[in-house]
């Protein structure tokens, strides 16, 4: 087919043209895309670089922080201060040299550990200048010169080291000749060192350059990666070709071009120290012109395989079409056959089709009542009693009102316990449906589930008789009150069948405001329920600080006064449940730091007890037993405590938010800090910062579901210095950063 044939009214020219501007559109975005992507793909080529030094100064930041724990726990070492206290006051004859060895077989296990990065790690006592080091024991002089020698750092430097008033500090990154039995080697090291002012002695790390570029920034490549102190001067540098004046004042930008290099820095405002890599220009630039190139031929050859592929399926789809309309029109009874089964189908029923047209219509319409009702009957599904009893009422336009029965079985009373709640409710059912068949010839009584009876009774008006037989049923229901107690409300009149789920609604809200009694109560209206009681602050802090007490009496008293003031208001029992779920899950709250004396189901066979409930009396046991259970086990728990460690956790819980560290505290309980920390790991089998952390994060949580305090504000009332330290403890502890974790709250309760 040419061209010039084409009809601009047919389907072949207009899927065509279709095909076509599908085609010129997507070519558009093509070079659209590639336009921006010459500007973006630089941006982003940079911002990734941005982002690998930012996670490799957080490398960097986290290792040096944990040799800082590693120098400063070697240097509190016990053996090391005795060590030490010898050199200083014993003569040269009475000193236990011996017990060098015992530092050194801790000093190897820290110097061979992989994690640490370590070429050596050094104990320089400067009264006998004496170090003791992986390999033994050495005079200062001696190792420096012939087994640690560098220019940069000879004897001299280390014993200056020792007139320093800072505590840790970070030397540059030199070259040193490791002489070892065997061989020697150049190896570039950091030292990093560790003194208390006017003390005897220090500690010197000797850190692997080069292993801790490969394991936090990567392998070499044409990248340079820079360490720059605070002085401005280099702590490391991964090559001599560029130097700390090359690197070009950033400001506020995230990097700079100086030299045919693009820098990226990273500061890190704890340490002072500025991370620097500079790639280089060209390489940014090869990458962008391939990745343009790359773009563009693949664009060009959608061009060409979209076009055929638009002639060929334009005509492909054209012809059985024509063929099929040409038949249609024609009214040739014989399908024209077609390479899409589809076609064929629809040519072989379209005529049958037409036909069936006028049947289905006059179908839709003698079963138009039956779909309105639909609805209505989707609504019992659940209905347990024979579905052929429901084909009448679906049909049913006529005014109606129902009376819900609903069932409070009792099974905690001994002589119920062996009956079946199936049978009592079969039982109960028939009863009532032979009663009101009785007096109302016009109900239908249905079980909709196992706790609920429905009675629907056809009547324009609620009649008179019904109050009487209600009340009939209250006789002889109250009769087995031991057993089950039973709630029964009754709608208003409702025009048809339509409305059964407004109806079923309205008897669900007044069986909500049933009393807490034993007897059967009948509901026709709604009542003013009371306003639901809540506990104020001073009485919630009375309340449970009595019970973290364990004064569980008091606790016992303290409800029995809320439950005596909530029946006095006339509660409804629905009120009465919220309440004591409410004082349920506080404390399982309160329990929880006593989980190894709670059953992790706790909480929810409380409140299925709760569900339970129907009577004062009934509530009453509960919180008895409740209150009675926690303080038993706080009491039994307090009894087990070692008081310093009661101490040490009473200390936490109330004082998270101040300057609470472990010198601080180790100074209270006339302990040393050491000790004191190796203490609360071997009795609790966490760190005195991870209980700290821990009680923190817990009550951010509080906060932050519960009132609208900004982010900045919960870390600082909390005792963080800065809210960074907090999102980041946050998101280690929960998985997810504060911001997020008020969201999901904030879902949750728009879901509850």
């Amino acid at each position: 087919m040419k061209w010039k044939t084409w009809n601009k009214r047919s389907l072949m020219f207009n899927i065509f043209i279709s095909f076509l501007g599908i085609i010129l559109l997507f070519t558009g975005f093509n070079a659209l895309s590639v336009h921006l992507f010459n500007k973006g793909v630089q941006a982003e080529i940079i911002r990734y670089n941005h982002l690998m030094l930012s996670n490799t100064a957080e490398r960097y930041r986290t290792h040096f922080e944990r040799l800082r724990t590693l120098l400063f726990n070697l240097y509190s070492d016990e053996k090391v201060v005795a060590f030490n206290r010898q050199l200083l006051t014993k003569s040269e004859e009475e000193i236990e040299f011996w017990k060098a060895s015992e530092i050194l077989k801790e000093l190897r296990t820290e110097a061979y550990n992989p994690m640490f990065y370590l070429n050596n790690l050094m104990i320089y006592f400067d009264s006998h200048s004496l170090v003791i080091e992986k390999e033994g024991t050495v005079e200062a002089g001696l190792l420096f010169t012939d087994f640690y020698a560098s220019p940069a750092y000879p004897p001299a430097y280390w014993k200056a080291q020792f007139e320093r008033t800072g505590n840790y500090m970070l030397h540059g990154q030199q070259t040193f000749t490791v002489t070892s039995l065997n061989a020697s080697v150049q190896q570039e090291l950091i030292p990093f060192t560790f003194r208390v002012p006017s003390s005897n002695y220090q500690i010197i790390a000797l850190l692997d350059a080069r292993g801790l570029q490969e394991a936090f920034y990567g392998e070499e490549d044409n990248r340079q990666f820079m360490i720059v102190q605070k002085d401005g001067s280099l702590l490391y540098r991964s090559s001599a070709a560029l130097s700390s004046a090359d690197i070009p004042d950033l400001g506020a930008e995230d990097y700079a071009m100086r030299g045919g290099y693009y820098f990226f820095a990273e500061k890190d405002a704890e340490s002072g120290l500025t991370y620097v890599t500079a790639v280089p220009y060209a390489s940014i630039e090869s990458r962008v012109r391939r990745a343009s190139l790359t773009l563009l031929l693949v664009s060009a050859i959608s061009v060409i395989i979209g076009l055929l592929a638009s002639l060929y399926f334009s005509r492909k789809i054209n012809r059985p079409v024509k063929q099929m309309i040409s038949s249609i029109l024609r009214r040739e009874p014989e399908p024209q056959p077609s390479a899409f089964h589809e076609f064929n189908l629809i040519q072989q029923n379209v005529r049958e089709l037409m036909d069936e047209k006028q049947a289905v219509h006059q179908e839709l319409l003698d079963k138009r009542s039956l779909l309105t009702s639909f609805g209505y009957i989707n609504k019992l599904k659940s209905i347990t009693s024979d579905i052929n009893e429901w084909k009448d009422i679906a049909l049913l336009e006529e005014p109606f009102f129902i009376v819900l029965f609903q069932l409070h079985f009792r099974l905690q009373q001994p002589e119920a316990g062996e009956m079946k709640t199936e049978r009592m409710s079969y039982y109960i059912h028939e009863y009532i449906r032979l009663v009101l068949s009785e007096q109302l010839p016009a109900s239908h009584t249905f079980q909709i589930e196992n706790n609920q009876i429905l009675s629907l009774v056809r009547s324009p008006a609620i009649p008179d008789e019904l109050q009487e037989t209600l009340l009939k049923l209250k006789t002889i229901l109250d009769r087995d009150k031991a057993y089950f107690l039973v709630t029964v409300a009754v709608s208003e009149v409702y025009g048809q069948s339509a409305e059964f789920n407004d109806a079923y609604q309205e008897v669900l809200e007044l069986a909500r405001q049933a009393r807490p009694l034993e007897e059967t109560q009948i509901i026709r209206e709604r009542r003013a329920l009371p306003a639901q009681l809540v506990f104020t602050v001073p009485q919630e802090q009375e309340l449970y600080a009595n019970l973290q007490a364990g004064n569980g009496p008091f606790c016992i008293s303290f409800m029995e006064r809320m439950m005596e003031q909530m029946d006095r208001r006339e509660a409804s029992l629905y009120q009465l449940r919220q309440l004591m779920e409410g004082v349920i899950a506080r404390v399982a709250k309160i329990l929880e730091p006593y989980g190894a004396a709670v059953e992790d189901s706790f909480p929810e066979r409380q409140f299925a007890l709760v569900r339970d409930c129907c009577t004062m009396e009934q509530f009453r046991q509960l919180y008895e037993e409740l209150f009675r259970m926690a303080a038993g086990v706080i009491l039994s728990k307090k009894e087990e405590q070692d008081p310093t460690m009661a101490f040490v956790m009473d200390y936490v819980e109330n004082r998270f938010a101040d300057d609470a560290s472990l010198d601080m505290l180790a100074d209270k309980l006339g302990l040393s800090p050491a000790y004191l920390s190796v203490l609360i790991k071997e009795k609790t089998g966490a760190n005195y910062s991870e209980h700290i952390n821990a009680v923190r994060i817990r009550k951010a949580k509080e906060l932050l579901s519960g009132t609208g305090l900004s982010v900045q504000e919960i870390s600082a009332r909390l005792g963080y210095q800065n809210v960074t330290s907090f999102i980041r403890m946050f998101k280690k502890i929960n998985g997810v950063p504060p911001g997020e974790y008020r969201k999901s709250c904030a879902m949750e309760a728009e879901r509850g």
